[in-house]
């Protein structure tokens, strides 16, 4: 039974919401429930209602009447997905855990407990305060969840020398499709007891369990920073001088690379006279507690890099100012009066050159303009495509091609933005009937019912059939636009 199309049960449904969280922390149609049927991309669907517990145990009971309903129940956390991760296909509940904030930084431990609904920015804010750090940046760092950073197992520009959220995660608490509480992990640094279930659900996008409360690793915060400006004439030489670099034993802090196409984009952020027929610039920084070793090693870094333009910043101001340039591609792209679809593959580190060529390629081909920005230093790369509305119909094959070269040279289809409903259908072109088939083995184990966030990871149709174009009205409007700006994407 479809509970949206049975006006008693949904009626009754939502009373008992209510008595759960209250009737203010309840959102029905007309109060704003728009809001909880999108995420960050062209993808849209209502949702019965939106619930905003406050607590576990709420969270709890909110799931408990779903399952003793059959009715579907999607986590959020702040939208920011790029995949249509938290939108509500199924309609059902939109579980927000918007209002789970609170932070504990144990000092001691060099831990910290936040609940789902933190935002990134906010609990590396409140490490800080206690000279610790906590190093994933995700673009959307200023607006996602810890949460939601959980769910996708997200990254961002210092990953290539702090790692993944995945690598922080050490505790969790979990509501299961039943209600049931499970809490995994803790405080302790290390343990060798049993399986590794904690890890099951980093990365899981909701589909196994409702994750409430994290506790993540912290570390010393770096007291020094130093950035530089790589030019380089051809975009190959610049993948070919990130392998290089790290394999003569530098380990930047971030190394990220724009192409001629994005320079072009934000060349108004370029710093004064630099080389206008560059094709690539990588944006590289080291960070350390010596201020002597971090300029030293940084200026070794750049002699291996072997660039045609290379800028050392003087100041935290030239500083600020070489990172602008990778920071406001986005919010570029959203001003334009053209339509766009970022993509984000990794391949490789020395597989870099050869994607990049075969993206290349694939915009020759296509006629399409594709520009390239990216985590360099881990292989993450960001191929965008910009096109005109003539051109809709070129872009589902050419993602799909995108797709199959990242994996030919073995690599993802998502490095740090999970499957969600836009990459699903590809999911068995990486992991194989076999592995996907144990993953539907653990769905079916831990949610029965299918309620979790149904039409997600695993795929529903063909990977060669029609990708985008069956995706309704996905042309962004103006206020998803705008939303993906804020997130400098």
């Amino acid at each position: 039974m479809k509970i949206c199309e049975d006006g008693a049960v949904a009626g009754d449904l939502l009373g008992r919401l209510a008595s759960v969280v209250g009737e203010r922390w309840l959102v029905r149609d007309g109060d704003g429930l728009e809001e909880y049927g999108h995420d960050a991309t062209f993808m849209e669907s209502a949702p019965l209602c939106a619930v905003r517990p406050a607590s576990t145990e709420e969270v709890a009971a909110v799931v408990r009447e779903a399952a003793a309903a059959g009715v579907p129940v999607v986590a959020r956390g702040a939208g920011t997905s790029l995949v249509g991760g938290p939108v509500p296909l199924a309609a059902g509940i939109v579980l927000s855990l918007d209002r789970l904030t609170e932070i504990e930084i144990d000092v001691p431990n060099t831990v910290a407990v936040a609940g789902a609904g933190v935002i990134t920015e906010a609990l590396d804010a409140a490490a800080a305060a206690h000279g610790l750090m906590y190093p994933p940046d995700p673009a959307s760092y200023g607006m996602s969840t810890i949460g939601g950073n959980v769910a996708c197992n997200s990254g961002g520009m210092r990953c290539v020398k702090y790692g993944v959220t995945a690598d922080y995660v050490i505790g969790l608490t979990v509501v299961l499709a039943s209600g049931e509480v499970l809490r995994l992990g803790g405080k302790l640094r290390k343990r060798a007891s049993g399986y590794r279930t904690l890890q099951l659900f980093v990365g899981s996008e909701g589909t196994l369990g409702i994750v409430t409360e994290v506790v993540v690793k912290l570390i010393p915060r770096p007291r020094f920073q130093a950035t530089a400006m790589v030019g380089f004439r051809r975009l190959e030489e610049a993948g070919q001088a990130v392998a290089r670099a790290l394999a003569a034993g530098h380990f930047p802090a971030a190394i990220e690379i724009l192409d001629r196409g994005a320079l072009e984009l934000v060349a108004d952020k370029l710093p004064p006279g630099f080389e206008p027929e560059l094709e690539a610039v990588l944006i590289v920084e080291q960070d350390g507690n010596d201020e002597e070793f971090v300029q030293l090693d940084l200026m070794k870094m750049v002699e291996v890099l072997g660039g045609a333009d290379n800028r050392i910043a003087q100041s935290s101001n030239e500083r600020e100012r070489l990172w602008e340039a990778r920071r406001s591609f986005g919010k570029v792209l959203m001003s334009m009066p053209k339509n766009f679809f970022a993509e984000d593959v990794a391949v490789p580190i020395g597989q870099i050159p050869e994607m990049i060529r075969r993206v290349q390629a694939l915009a020759a081909r296509t006629g399409l303009r594709i520009v390239t920005v990216g985590h360099a230093g881990d292989g993450n790369l960001h191929p965008t495509i910009l096109f005109e509305d003539a051109q809709r119909d070129l872009i589902s094959a050419a993602a799909a091609q995108i797709f199959r070269d990242a994996l030919e040279l073995g690599g993802s289809i998502s490095a740090e933005h999970g499957l969600g409903a836009l990459k699903r259908d590809y999911a068995e072109l990486e992991h194989g009937a076999l592995g996907l088939d144990v993953m539907r083995r653990l769905k079916r184990m831990l949610d029965p019912q299918g309620i979790l966030n149904p039409h997600k990871v695993f795929p529903e149709q063909p990977a060669d059939d029609a990708f985008l174009e069956s995706m309704p009205g996905w042309v962004p409007e103006p206020d998803r636009r705008r939303r993906k700006a804020e997130l400098g994407l």
